[in-house]
Parts: structure tokens; sequence; C-alpha cells
């Protein structure tokens, strides 16, 4: 082994030394501190807002269900409203913009200029409520009721009958609303009132029965039973049902494809029975045809049978129609041949009025 000798004088010194730093590492032991990074005792914390129920914000802390104003520091700005009964305490030096102040931004200071020549959205003038154009001009009803619609431009083909069934209403009220007098006549281009509200029911019940004149034409005289409903009239054990003094039976033979929708537009409550183009339609119950044309839109071939002065049925999308305006008709009378609706699915679609109002003819049918 390699030894290294270490002068003589050198020997006499080290354990001095050794001694000596010894004593200064102990006495400096209790003092020494490692270096940190972490100064959070010597920075300033600020609370984080508070959102408060009662209108009033406090930085930092419970939230105080009482009203009164929670001390906010100094350094912060004054609690801001941003909701009824809200407010907020915003961070120093950052500004909240809150709605109907000078400075804020508001829907109403945002628009659009009309490109060229168009007329401003805001002078454009507004629609009915609950109405669309009708093909005569005139407004049609999205909902049941004629509040919807306060005029009707009558054209050619129109009936009293035909308008009151577009619009809901019970037409001895269309005829006392427009003080209308016997023979009840009118005419292409008479305007119409179709609000019936404020009628008593005393005076619309004491109105005679209306006659089923088209616009422009005399009131026909009451017609015998067409030859052809009669021959192909339905024969044998058909199921009826009385239902206010009216025996009411299937218009045609075939399955119910939708059912009444209260909801549904007013020109479409009813049901949808399913059968072949062509098939037999047979009136529901006995009763004078009031209507027999397609001036109603979307409603095709379309035939109004009235069966008392309270009670209305009709017959949509047909084919063939077989009756026309006046003509007296029996329960079975076979009076259209069955069509297709605007979809092309063939089908009849049924509906039943009371006092104008659409109602389920389910509750009416056997």
């Amino acid at each position: 082994m390699l030894s290294i000798e270490l002068p003589s004088a050198l020997r006499r010194v080290q354990p001095w030394l050794f001694c000596a730093g010894v004593l200064v590492l102990q006495a400096c032991g209790g003092r020494y501190q490692a270096p940190l990074d972490d100064q959070s005792a010597i920075l300033e914390r600020q609370a984080p807002p508070i959102y408060s129920t009662t209108g009033v914000s406090s930085p930092g802390g419970a939230i105080s269900s009482s009203t009164a104003p929670a001390p906010v520091a100094a350094t912060t700005t004054g609690a801001r409203p941003i909701a009824a009964g809200v407010a907020v305490q915003p961070a120093p030096g950052v500004n909240v913009n809150v709605v109907n102040e000078p400075s804020s931004i508001r829907r109403s200071t945002l628009g659009r200029a009309p490109l060229g020549d168009s007329p401003s959205p805001s002078s454009a003038p507004a629609a009915v409520p609950g109405t669309v154009p009708a093909a005569s001009g005139a407004l049609a009803p999205s909902g049941q009721g004629a509040n919807f619609a306060q005029r009707h431009t009558v054209v050619r083909g129109d009936t009293l009958y035909s308008i009151a069934w577009q619009y809901s209403v019970d037409v001895r009220a269309l005829a006392l609303a427009n003080n209308l007098n016997p023979p009840y006549t009118i005419y292409p281009g008479q305007e119409l009132t179709v609000s019936t509200s404020g009628l008593s029911s005393n005076a619309v019940a004491g109105v005679p029965t209306l006659p089923a004149a088209p616009a422009g034409d005399a009131a026909p005289a009451p017609a015998a039973r067409p030859a052809d409903a009669v021959a192909s009239r339905r024969t044998g054990n058909v199921p009826s049902k009385l239902v206010d003094d009216i025996a009411w039976q299937w218009p045609v033979e075939g399955r119910v494809l939708r059912s009444f929708s209260a909801s549904a537009a007013t020109t479409s409550r009813g049901i949808d029975i399913g059968a072949r183009r062509g098939d037999p339609v047979y009136a529901a119950a006995d009763g004078d045809v009031v209507y027999s044309g397609r001036g109603i839109q979307g409603q095709g071939d379309l035939i109004i049978i009235r069966h008392s002065a309270r009670h209305l049925s009709a017959y949509s999308h047909n084919s063939a129609m077989l009756v026309t305006e006046g003509a007296r008709i029996r329960a079975g009378d076979k009076i259209a041949e069955v069509g297709t609706d605007s979809r092309g699915a063939e089908l009849l679609h049924f509906e039943v009025r009371v006092d104008g109002a659409a109602v389920d003819p389910a509750r009416y049918l056997p």
C-alpha cells in the first residue's frame, strides 16, 4: 500500500485545524436555512368576488342573508348589479359591462341597414298573428276561431257555409255579424267580417236556415236527390250511431290513417280514412249539400253537408263529385269517389263541425 508521509510541522498543525473546523460548523448549523422559492408569506392575497342573491357582494367570507351591505375593501370597486337580485364584485381595474348603463352594449343598438331600396324591416306591415294568405286574397286562419282573421274577400264559388267552415265559425253567426238578411246573397269582391265575438247565443239561434247559394247566384230551390247518388246508394245492414238526434254512419269503408287532433290547422281538423281511389264516398247522415267545389286551398274537391242548424260534415280530396249545392241527401247516398291528397295518398279526409267548431268524428261514428 502506498503511504504518504506528511512533514512533521503539518502533522503537528492538523489536529488543531480539525477541531477548529468542527467548532465552526457547530456554530453555524443552528442558523442555516436553505433558500426557499415559496414567497406566499409576503404576497398580498385578495379575496375572490362573492355573488349574492341579496344584491350585495363581499370580498370573501360567508354570504350574509341580511340586506345590509358587506364591507368592501378600498382596492375594489362597488358591487355591480348583473341581474335581478344578483350583484358582482369585480376585481381591481376590471370594468363590468352592466345592462342599461350608458356605456353598455344593448341589443337595440345593433341593426342592419337594408340593401338598395328595400324597405326597412321596421316599416314593413306586421302580419296578423295566426293567419296565412289565402288564394282569394283573404286571410285564412291557422287556428280555431275567427279572431285570427278579421276580413274575408268573397270570390266566385264561395258560399256562406264554405266561408264559415274555412274560419271555424257558425254560419248563422257569420250572417249575423255582417247584418245579412234573407235571401243572404253574397257577391264576389264583397268584404265580410269573420269576427263573431260578442254575439249572444240567443241571437245566433234566432237566425233562420240559410240557403246554400254560391256568391253571385240566387238561392237554389231544394233539389231532388241526384239519380246517380240514389243508384249507387249503400245497401244492406249498415251500422249507425244516434248522436244529437242524428243517425251517423261511416262515410267510406277503410282504416283510419290519422286520428283527430284539435291542434291541427283549421282546414285539416278531422280524420283520414284510407281507401282506394275511385271507392264510393257515402253521406254520413241525412242532410242538404251546402257546398260542392274546390275553392278552399288544400282541400281538393270538397263537399259540405248540413245535417241540422248546428251540424255539418265535410268530405275532402274527392276524385269525382256527384252532388251540387241544394241537393237533398240521405245517409248512405253516394256523393263522391275517393281521390288523393296533396301527397298522393289515397284517402278520404272527413270532418264534423258543431256550431262551427271542429269535433272528433269518432264521437259520432259507430
